[in-house]
């Protein structure tokens, strides 16, 4: 009765007396302020006001299957999402989600902790999270596509995650930047080739890794791992130059459930032109933070040079001018890239 109590509430911008809501579900306003207490006790935050009755300001940040449930079915996402794999805390939802493919787990499974423990960015880098503050999610998919298709979608998978922060941001961050909200500047672009970063103070705010799991000469599987730093209020002292969160630079908090059908919505959006590299190569390059700047290249062997980051290739690999005055392409899979003045 109190997910009804719930659904009304949420279904209304305005205030919904104790006497409307027992007349429309059958039980007594005690029983309506009974459960509009536990919905409070759970998180949501539930205004009552005397004669006027009771107004949804914001629901609880709540993980459960259930709640991935309901809130996929709200976006429209029911039918494009095939399965759900929820852990309260896992390692890694990748490795959840490679465990699940291995045993035959659908085309456009999700995989999702509230608490990720030991999870990886590029080129083994740990990824840390903590506990029911950030967004950390795998996304399943079995395309039909073959290996030399891989490298550009790490590109893909981040602009995706970088357009749904920015439309959330733009729907839901009215006191930042009010002005830039208005008039739709991003306030999350793309450190390549797939790092989101602030573009107000430059700092990582997200990522994205990409696996895939092979047979033969084809994809059996594409495991997208997305990692959001939602409402993180400090880091650690060696992430602090280079790391942040929404929180940090928004002042606002935002629901988990809400950036990720965000995210999943812009993915599906997006899915039919995957491996149309033209269409989505200069949306791209327009959130690219990291052209026509000056870059340092680090080789796994710690080997380095400076040059002038150019463009994107049709490849999604970065193209640059060396210190030798000659135009050179580095490859997301064997190189680091850093700004000379920073993490940009």
């Amino acid at each position: 009765m109190k997910e009804k109590i719930l659904e009304m509430l949420r279904a209304s911008k305005h205030y919904r007396s104790g006497e409307e809501i027992s007349s429309i579900l059958h039980i007594s306003r005690s029983a309506v302020w009974k459960h509009i207490r536990q919905l409070r006790e759970e998180g949501h935050h539930i205004e009552a006001v005397s004669s006027k009755g009771y107004l949804l300001h914001a629901e609880a940040d709540v993980l459960s299957e259930q709640a991935l449930w309901d809130a996929l079915g709200r976006s429209g996402l029911t039918g494009w999402i095939k399965k759900i794999d929820y852990a309260p805390q896992a390692d890694s939802t990748n490795q959840m989600a490679r465990v699940a493919a291995g045993a035959g787990a659908p085309d456009h499974t999700i995989f999702m902790t509230a608490h990720q423990q030991a999870g990886r960015g590029r080129r083994g880098r740990s990824w840390l999270t903590e506990a029911d503050l950030n967004l950390t999610f795998s996304l399943l998919l079995r395309p039909s596509i073959t290996p030399r298709d891989l490298a550009p979608l790490t590109l893909y998978t981040g602009l995706c995650v970088a357009l749904a922060l920015n439309a959330c941001l733009n729907k839901n961050v009215a006191s930042y930047r009010s002005d830039q909200a208005q008039t739709g500047t991003k306030m999350v672009a793309i450190k390549w080739p797939n790092d989101l970063v602030a573009t107000a103070s430059g700092k990582k705010i997200g990522g994205v890794l990409l696996e895939s799991m092979l047979e033969e000469n084809r994809v059996d599987a594409l495991i997208m791992g997305i990692g959001v730093n939602l409402n993180s209020k400090a880091f650690p002292d060696d992430l602090q130059a280079s790391a942040t969160s929404v929180l940090l630079e928004t002042e606002q908090s935002m629901r988990r459930l809400d950036v990720l059908c965000q995210i999943l919505q812009t993915l599906q959006q997006y899915e039919k032109h995957m491996l149309n590299r033209p269409f989505w190569l200069s949306e791209y390059r327009k959130l690219c933070l990291t052209l026509n700047r000056p870059v340092r290249v680090i080789t796994a062997s710690g080997l380095e040079q400076h040059g002038q980051a150019l463009d994107i290739d049709q490849d999604g690999e970065l193209v640059i001018l060396n210190e030798l005055g000659k135009k050179q392409t580095v490859r997301s899979g064997e190189v680091s890239v850093r700004g000379l003045l920073g993490y940009l």
